[in-house]
């Protein structure tokens, strides 16, 4: 498959997921769960799902959700069954309540599920989402987009990014695909786009087994393509409402091909992965995130690539945010004439789903 098809067939099939998801019927009439804060103030309408230290809500008279801080709500009630992850890597199914006052051993939240009831702190709770009715009602994720040109030399930049995230009880799955696009009067042009997708299997607790892939074509380091297709075993290090530390180690296989001065080399390799991600969220301001991947050669012994992406989002109002990104590909043995490096810096705006 040419880089060209590639990315035609990569980008259309992740746009189509979104659009499908976005799109898809909404239900009904809300539900009448309760929500009481500390302060007193009752709300009535759906909880939605308990997501970096936030408890999303809706009411028939707001036209988008609730954001409300974990930390202030007193007591929860609702009907619907949730997927519920606890920090210690725990996770349940069934329906949620949180009540107020005093609770033996401060066990103040309640899973009320098939084998009975199952009480624990709510401060141990990382996270909980609603069963949806559908796969596309069950997608999370974001749509970015910026754009820069300057004047004085004419140099144009546009940059799209786009994520999807499904999670059920025992497994996550998640696909992206990010481009780049630069052009200067009287000199060459730059593209790079990057299609990758992930499958977590989870295990006991903070264990699970990884699979991902990944596909690159980078003209500023004459890459054609390089397809990286492996998976590994990884662990949560930390795991709270607010802060995710995980790492992984595997294998992975690599096909690369390269279009340079002096030829067109292809070239298969079998490599190490070790890895290392890092995610953090603020109430009121947003979130960061930072992935590290080392790639030691094996069949090519002495060659090491590594990659990272990290990214800081500052919400705005209704979904919308504002997106910093910093992206580094090294590769230590490239074709002759082909360059080691590659980073790139972009801003944009967005909005998540």
């Amino acid at each position: 498959m040419t880089s060209r098809m590639w990315k035609i067939r990569g980008g259309a099939a992740l746009m189509a997921v979104l659009f499908l998801s976005l799109f898809c019927p909404v239900a009904g009439a809300l539900r009448k769960d309760e929500v009481v804060m500390v302060n007193g103030d009752h709300l009535t309408g759906e909880v939605k799902r308990l997501e970096n230290g936030l408890l999303y809500f809706e009411t028939e008279y707001v036209t988008d959700n609730i954001p409300l801080d974990w930390d202030h709500v007193a007591s929860v009630k609702s009907t619907a069954n949730f997927q519920i992850v606890l920090i210690d890597g725990k996770r349940l199914v069934g329906r949620i309540e949180r009540v107020s006052g005093a609770s033996p051993n401060n066990q103040d939240f309640i899973v009320r599920g098939p084998g009975g009831d199952t009480r624990v702190s709510a401060g141990s709770v990382a996270s909980f989402n609603t069963e949806k009715s559908n796969f596309f009602r069950q997608l999370t994720g974001s749509i970015d987009a910026g754009y820069s040109f300057t004047s004085g030399n004419s140099q144009t930049t546009f940059n799209a990014d786009a994520n999807a995230t499904y999670r059920a009880t025992s497994w996550e799955a998640g696909a992206s695909f990010d481009t780049t696009f630069s052009g200067q009067a009287g000199a060459s042009k730059t593209n790079r786009q990057d299609l990758q997708a992930d499958y977590n299997k989870y295990l006991n607790r903070n264990y699970y087994l990884g699979v991902l892939s990944d596909f690159l074509h980078s003209s500023q380091q004459d890459l054609v393509l390089r397809s990286t297709v492996g998976g590994g075993y990884g662990r949560y290090l930390k795991r709270t409402a607010t802060t995710q530390l995980s790492w992984i180690g595997g294998l992975v296989f690599t096909n690369e091909s390269f279009n340079t001065p002096l030829g067109q080399p292809q070239d298969q390799n079998l490599e190490a992965i070790l890895g290392l991600k890092y995610d953090v969220f603020r109430f009121n301001f947003g979130e960061a995130h930072a992935q590290y991947l080392i790639f030691p050669g094996l069949t090519d012994s002495g060659r090491v690539r590594m990659s990272t992406n990290n990214s800081l989002t500052i919400k705005l109002r209704n979904n919308f945010h504002l997106d910093f990104i910093f992206w580094d590909n090294f590769d230590s043995r490239p074709p002759v004439t082909a360059k080691k490096n590659e980073l790139g810096v972009s801003t944009g705006l967005g909005w998540s789903f």
